[in-house]
């Protein structure tokens, strides 16, 4: 198999990470890796430069593949825009010296699902046991979740040749369902602070719902970094409300996907504070049903830690485009 050189991007609302990639017989590896701050971008054309500027040696237009990956609605295989940053992606006149077909934009999340199948999916740390058999967990539906300065989710099934197929989703943007006076007193809280009619998963599991929790709870206000630093690491009322969010998160998005094949978390948030997830709070959370308890704990439920795994996934679908 002929060495060929895949270019990938995550685009996130706060970062954009690049990624050159070789794929041979030997499989995919990463060779180069670089994050710019996703608001120096506007365009594609910038994103391109970026990069250019980045690693000379490859510029964009000579690489085998292109793959964007990006933080929001993916209008066609060339088309785009961040829901959290101002940068609209159109890569109608953008190719790789291979053509229009070796050139793709998808969402961040479908990159997300697609990393399962690399090894930044294989090195994922289990968080909690679970019941399902190696063969469900390796054959079986896979959902994915994930908090940043946005949150997303996505599920990966087979399909009806077998091959692995990512379904993109919105859930950030569902309601998030709170319970009892106090979580409701959060609720007006973030309806009054945003005015918005109700708070989205986009406004409770984010950057910005950590600093709204933090300050909701303490009268503080920190960046969600300083939330993490002083809260996140240790039992502190903001971290119990938070596991507690995320746990009940992930509890409805297994419920609607059937993942018996594992829910993987990524996104920053869950990456660089390990104690959020591992925390008694989010598996109480987790398990907190009136039906369905064998099912929730049947589902091996996973870290994934690298934040390179969206470059990962973007690779993976780089490696699937136009046969070479």
């Amino acid at each position: 198999m002929t060495l060929r050189h895949i270019l990938a991007a995550d685009i996130g609302g706060t970062n954009c990470r690049f990624g050159l990639f070789a794929h041979d017989a030997d499989g995919l590896r990463l060779l180069y890796s670089v994050w710019r701050r996703t608001e120096d971008l506007h365009t594609a054309e910038d994103v391109l430069r970026a990069w250019d500027a980045s690693n000379p040696s490859l510029p964009a237009a000579e690489a085998d593949a292109l793959v964007l990956a990006v933080a929001g609605p993916v209008l066609n295989p060339l088309c785009g825009y961040l829901t959290h940053a101002d940068l609209q992606l159109d890569l109608r006149g953008i190719t790789t010296r291979h053509g229009p077909g070796r050139t793709r934009l998808i969402n961040d999340f479908t990159a997300q699902a697609y990393a399962c199948l690399t090894p930044v999916g294989e090195q994922a740390h289990r968080v909690l046991p679970a019941s399902a058999t190696e063969s469900e967990h390796e054959h079986g539906t896979k959902g994915i979740v994930g908090a940043g300065t946005g949150f997303g989710t996505a599920t990966l099934i087979r399909d009806s040749t077998g091959a692995w197929l990512a379904l993109p989703a919105e859930g950030g943007h569902t309601a998030f369902p709170f319970a009892g006076r106090e979580e409701e007193a959060f609720h007006a809280f973030v309806r009054q602070e945003l005015r918005y009619p109700y708070a989205r998963s986009d406004d409770v599991l984010t950057g910005l719902g950590l600093t709204l929790l933090h300050r909701f709870l303490t009268g503080n206000a920190l960046s969600p970094q300083e939330v993490a630093a002083v809260a996140l690491a240790e039992d502190t009322p903001t971290r119990r409300w938070y596991a507690r969010f995320y746990g009940r998160a992930c509890r409805n998005w297994i419920l609607t996907t059937l993942c018996r094949g594992g829910l993987y978390l990524a996104g920053g948030i869950a990456a660089k504070n390990p104690a959020v997830p591992a925390c008694p709070e989010f598996a109480d959370e987790l398990y907190n049903t009136p039906h369905y308890l064998d099912l929730l704990k049947s589902v091996p439920v996973l870290l994934n830690a690298d934040e390179n795994s969206g470059l990962w996934g973007a690779a993976w679908v780089g490696t699937r485009l136009t046969p070479w």
